[in-house]
Parts: C-alpha cells; structure tokens; sequence
C-alpha cells in the first residue's frame, strides 16, 4: 500500500519510476491442481472499465516490441505449466522467468512496460511495486554489482492475447514480486500476488521509502489490539519459518483452520483487520478491490486470524495469517540474507476459490 514518505509523492514518484524506466546506474547508492484453466472466468468480481484500460496500455506495450520480444512476451492463454511457475527468489538463469525483461527494452519500452503495470494496479499498488523494484536496485549496491539484483531484472508476460472480450492473465515477476490479475470481460481477479522486500527501509534520492510499511503495520496493529485471551486463541501450531502457499504451493491451503475467529473480536478490532486486509486486496484497480473485500467482510463469521513465532514486529520468524472460506494473506518476518537487512518482510495474498481467475473445488 502507500509508502510513508519523507518528501512530497509527487517527487518520489517521478524518481522510482526513473530508477524503473532506466534501471540502476553504476555507482548510484542507491495440492495437485487441474493441467489446464477454464475459458471463462467463474466467481470473480465484475466491473466496468478496468479491463480496457489495461488492454490498451498492453497493446501500446506489445505493440513497440520487436517480434522476437513479442514471442518472449506472449504465451498461450492455456500454457498453464509456464503460468504457475514463478517465484520470488533474485534471478538466477534466464529461464528464471516468464516473458520478456526491463533489462532488454529501450527506455521507451520500458516506460511502456511500466504503463501496463500502472493499469493493472491502483495508485497505491503502483507505488508498491515501483519500490520493490527499487529495492533492487539497493541490494545491487551494497552487493558491489551482485547480478542477481537490480531494477531491471523484473518481467512482464501475457498469457493470452489482451482482449476486452476474451480471457487473458497479466504475469509481472522479478525479485519479491509476482503480479497475477487475470481478465476476462468485465470480470477481474488479482491473485495469486506475491511481495516482499529487502531492505525494509532505503533512500530513493534522498526520500526514505519504506515498502509494505502499511501491511506491517496491519497485521502487527491487528495483534496488538486482541486481549490475551483473543492473542492465546490466535496462537498457531508450530513454528513458520516462511509462508506456506508461496511460489510452487498453488492450492496448498490447510485443511483445517486455527486462530481467532474475526466475527468475535469488537468493531473496532474487526476495522483493524480491515484496514489491515486493504493493504494487499488495496494494490488492485480500486473498484476491484472495493467488490473484493465486500465478499471478504462477508465472511468474517468464517475467517481466523492466526500468529506464530513472534508478535514483535522486529523479530525475525514472526508470522501472521488471515484465513477464510476464500481469503488467504500470509505475512512473515524473514532473518538476514546476503547484503539484506537482519529482517526483511515476505507476503502473499491469494483467494483459494479463484486464483489465476479460475474457481477452485470447495
């Protein structure tokens, strides 16, 4: 969600989504699931105007792109395998990832690339993604050049040619990063989504830029208001040293839920959660978001909120969970990797019924 800011949004914008367009500059400190989906997307919310916007923005994209990029870019809208195969670990072979990647386009393309994910998410989310992107770039630095990192090394796929009347997904990958939002017609639905980041805190051109600030906030928020009771019923089995149904888990959701049930907190405990579940369901079109977290506050009778390891915010191996009938959001506190920080955030939003657009079995 939207980033806490030491200068005006207007100048960090301008300055990520030049880090994004140019990429990181030398010396800048800066269970088993069915093998194919169905035609139509079942379940998902209905609203007018976002699938066009993103289809234009995509064939302005697609449309300044060699054949060859093209061909990279584009799958089959029923190339499930490719679809389902993504992750959130810093790039290693170029196979690593779908479609095609900002390190291969001109400064245009690039631009044209951003313009597609500017579509796809709100305002907030496009912020987000821009700073995770960002992100990269820092690690770079502090890596002395480590390879694997960098604002250029995220990808934009299509599976399925954009059309206002026919299904397609949109796939945006890279490191702590993985946009799925699937469109068919008037229906739209934008999990599974993946982010993270590393470090937790940096300096964009002097502006300090914390991403997922709003989700740590949440969910630690959300924690620190239940009594002890509540926090004792919310305690989970076990320990997690990282979420479950990440990159390779499709459907691979508990079978029984643990925690505190959202129905029973207070009002003003259940605007906690809310507020909390906003800051992932939030980085969608608005009006998306707005029909999806209707259906989520549906069913708070049957969604639990669950913690392992930790309540502190600042300790690694802190976990936390909201689950559903269909809402499923992990959030967890990762140790130290690499030139990272001691502490870095990992999360994921999914909805068991409809990921990829497509409506799972009960």
């Amino acid at each position: 969600m939207r980033m806490r800011l030491a200068l005006t949004a207007g100048v960090l914008t301008t300055a990520l989504l030049a880090v994004a367009c140019t990429g990181p500059q030398e010396g800048t400190p800066e269970n088993e699931l069915p093998s194919s989906l169905p035609n139509r997307v079942s379940g998902a919310p209905t609203v007018r105007g976002a699938t066009e916007a993103v289809v234009a923005a995509a064939n302005v994209f697609l449309e300044s792109l060699s054949q060859e990029q093209r061909d990279r870019a584009v799958y089959d809208r029923d190339d499930t395998d490719a679809l389902m195969d993504w992750t959130n670990l810093p790039m290693g072979r170029e196979e690593d990832r779908n479609g095609v990647g900002l390190r291969d386009l001109s400064e245009a393309q690039r631009a044209a690339a951003m313009g597609v994910a500017e579509a796809v998410l709100s305002d907030s989310g496009f912020d987000e993604m821009r700073a995770v992107v960002a992100a990269g770039n820092e690690l770079n630095r502090r890596g002395g050049g480590n390879t694997s990192f960098g604002s250029d090394l995220f990808f934009f796929a299509f599976f399925g040619e954009p059309s206002t009347t026919e299904r397609f997904t949109v796939q945006i990958g890279g490191h702590h990063l993985a946009v799925h939002t699937t469109y068919d017609g008037d229906r739209v639905m934008p999990t599974p989504a993946f982010t993270g980041v590393d470090p937790r805190t940096f300096e964009v051109t002097g502006t300090r830029v914390a991403p997922l600030r709003d989700e740590a906030d949440g969910v630690f928020g959300v924690l620190e208001a239940l009594n002890a009771t509540q926090r004792e019923r919310a305690r989970l089995d076990g320990e997690y040293a990282e979420i479950l149904v990440g990159p390779g888990e499709d459907g691979a959701f508990p079978s029984s839920t643990q925690g505190v049930r959202v129905s029973d907190l207070s009002a003003d405990q259940q605007k906690l959660v809310t507020a909390a579940l906003r800051a992932w369901v939030g980085d969608s079109d608005e009006r998306v978001a707005d029909a999806l977290m209707a259906q989520y506050q549906a069913e708070y009778d049957q969604t639990y909120i669950g913690w392992a390891g930790s309540t502190d915010r600042d300790e690694p191996g802190a976990y936390v969970r909201f689950d559903g009938p269909r809402l499923w959001i992990e959030f967890s506190n990762q140790g130290q990797t690499g030139n990272g920080d001691e502490l870095h955030y990992h999360s994921v939003y999914r909805d068991k019924q409809r990921d990829y657009g497509r409506a799972w079995p009960r």
